[in-house]
């Protein structure tokens, strides 16, 4: 049986120029401490805004990660490591981070394989895992998304994507 899943996004939005660690985060993004973002059961997904993308093959997408729960420590080594490396280059560099808490009828929450849903659907429509996902988790359950929940996979409609950023064999950031 398909479980139907219900994704609720909220984002959060940030200028990236600056903001080094967890308290500039909370500074930029006026972040509250009892938000959605902060529980163990919630999915996010980073993006770069436009004009900035990044290169999976032959295709692009604004989507660096895909993550679930410990948020306050994976944003703080986002920021050090390549928010921070690219807001030097790129001082314009705004950041999205949209997040919920999914759950399911009788399953109550669900955050480890809506993770796993939404990288693989990635991979599938890429060819790769986003950038900075070093792991490809993997869940047995069917789970049914309504294709409105699915597009933050995807740049959306319309120009102003100017910039395909990909990671050279030289960088620390490439992967082959």
């Amino acid at each position: 049986m398909t479980a139907s899943v219900k994704l609720q996004w909220t984002r959060l939005t940030f200028k990236a120029h600056g903001v080094s660690g967890w308290k500039g985060f909370k500074q930029e993004t006026h972040i509250k401490e009892n938000s959605v973002l902060l529980s163990d059961r919630a999915v996010y997904v980073i993006r770069v805004q436009r004009p900035f993308s990044f290169t999976y093959g032959e295709k692009h997408s604004p989507v660096a990660y895909i993550g679930k729960g410990q948020f306050q420590n994976r944003i703080t080594s986002h920021l050090k490591s390549w928010i921070g490396h690219l807001s030097r280059r790129f001082p314009e560099l705004k950041v999205d981070i949209y997040f919920c808490e999914p759950r399911v009828r009788h399953h109550g929450t669900i955050c480890e394989g809506v993770e796993a849903d939404l990288i693989a659907r990635f991979v599938k429509h890429y060819g790769d895992r986003p950038l900075r996902n070093r792991n490809t988790p993997t869940d047995p359950y069917d789970r049914a998304y309504a294709s409105e929940d699915l597009k933050i996979l995807h740049p959306g409609r319309g120009g102003g994507w100017e910039w395909e950023l990909s990671p050279l064999p030289s960088s620390h950031f490439y992967r082959s």
